[in-house]
């Protein structure tokens, strides 16, 4: 019986032990009320880069794990088409007048990387293109029938020269390569300027290369860490680019190639979206990669290229693109593997860059707070235990040695018969 009694204890000692380790994980969950959310898609998992056909006003998707690049049409709400591609899809570009879309992906395998071209009604794979090693960002020149990838690790842009094929009919590509830079991280292109722009993560420059000759025009000096996507505004020739380590928003003027703005937005900013229908800018604020430290969008204002503050929109915010027409906004939030649509409004619920890094502080002081509240109550729950067993233990010994004779003799007397 005594020993019963210990393993029921020593079982009720484990099940609080694991309860209470349980508690130790804080909730990285923010939920913000009064949202602007229009919608919610969970298609895949982490959603990555995002692309708008202004024409159809469907949008592509692009997953990083596993590689996926999905059609949603957000008019009627539904999936229009799923297609694999790869391990891993780092970017996605659409033309609007052949309706092509254009992804990159990467193997994990081989570090091969594919630019493949779909037909954006219906998902079929019209082409696939060898992009180097690496990840990859696109550019599309329309006018001249050019898309460009680059590869990372190899130092190298891909042209890819649309022989036929470009608006329909059979393609026929002819593929050559740029050298220009280390790491060639992000890239956009003016087709009506005819000058390509490469911004570089190791020398944190941005070349401008003549999109005819190849010859270098300009090179323009940003903050630290160019990412993609690189987004060019053809009716202003500005040049928006997202400097991650820099925590700014940079912006040259493409006529002067001169940087006219360094906007300070959050830490390890990444997506930019600038064509919407209120001439506001959104930059995905994705964070430091730890749970729940970026969980915001930067709203700025395209005409003073001040901040007006920041949107709370979940976990890991990444790509971001935008449907003027629709007034509405997309980011591809990563953490949550969910796309937000949301409306693109000069009346958001926007808190100042102050309350925003106050918030992060606080979340993190709370987990820190939490996760020793947590570890007192085990470390209490364990000495209380090991105390009642402590009172217990000598009680169940004693009983023990009262039972037992000494010598190992048994306890029930046996009856003789006495004979004469």
């Amino acid at each position: 019986m005594a020993h019963l009694t210990m393993r029921v204890y020593l079982a009720v000692c484990f099940i609080m032990t694991f309860f209470l380790l349980t508690l130790i994980k804080p909730d990285t969950a923010f939920a913000a009320e009064n949202f602007p959310i229009i919608g919610v898609l969970h298609a895949g998992n982490a959603p990555e880069a995002l692309a708008v056909d202004p024409k159809t006003h469907m949008l592509y998707i692009a997953y990083e794990s596993p590689g996926l690049l999905v059609g949603f049409d957000p008019i009627s709400g539904t999936v229009r088409w799923r297609t694999p591609l790869s391990n891993s899809a780092t970017d996605v570009q659409v033309d609007s007048a052949s309706h092509h879309v254009y992804a990159s992906a990467v193997s994990y395998s081989s570090g091969r990387s594919s630019l493949y071209v779909l037909d954006g009604t219906n998902g079929r794979i019209l082409a696939t293109l060898y992009a180097g090693n690496g990840d990859n960002s696109i550019a599309l020149d329309a006018r001249r029938r050019i898309a460009y990838a680059t590869s990372v690790d190899q130092g190298i842009v891909y042209k890819y020269t649309f022989l036929s094929g470009w608006l329909n009919g059979p393609l026929s590509v002819q593929t050559s390569q740029i050298s220009i830079g280390k790491h060639p991280e992000a890239i956009g292109v003016n087709s009506r300027l005819g000058r390509l722009y490469i911004a570089d993560s190791t020398t944190n420059q941005v070349t401008v290369i003549n999109e005819d000759s190849e010859r270098t025009i300009a090179t323009i000096a940003i903050a630290n860490q160019p990412v993609a996507p690189l987004r060019i505004d053809e009716a202003t020739s500005r040049v928006y680019v997202v400097c991650s380590k820099g925590q700014e928003l940079d912006i040259i003027d493409g006529k002067t190639n001169t940087v006219i703005a360094r906007v300070p937005v959050a830490p390890n900013p990444e997506g930019m979206a600038f064509n919407t229908a209120t001439g506001q800018l959104y930059v995905a604020d994705e964070g430091t990669g730890k749970p729940g430290s970026g969980t915001t969008i930067s709203v700025i204002d395209g005409q003073s290229l001040t901040v007006s503050g920041n949107l709370e929109i979940g976990r890991g915010p990444d790509g971001v693109e935008a449907d003027p027409a629709l007034h509405r906004v997309y980011v591809a939030v990563e953490d949550s593997n969910a796309v937000i649509e949301i409306a693109d409004s000069t009346n958001l619920p926007l808190t100042s860059r102050n309350t925003v890094r106050q918030l992060l502080v606080a979340r993190e002081t709370a987990s820190l707070l939490q996760f020793g509240m947590n570890a007192t109550l085990i470390v209490m729950s364990l000495t209380i235990v090991g105390s009642v067993l402590g009172v217990l233990l000598p009680r169940w010994r004693v009983r023990e040695s009262l039972q037992t004779p000494p010598g190992g003799a048994s306890s029930h007397s046996k009856t003789h018969t006495l004979r004469p």
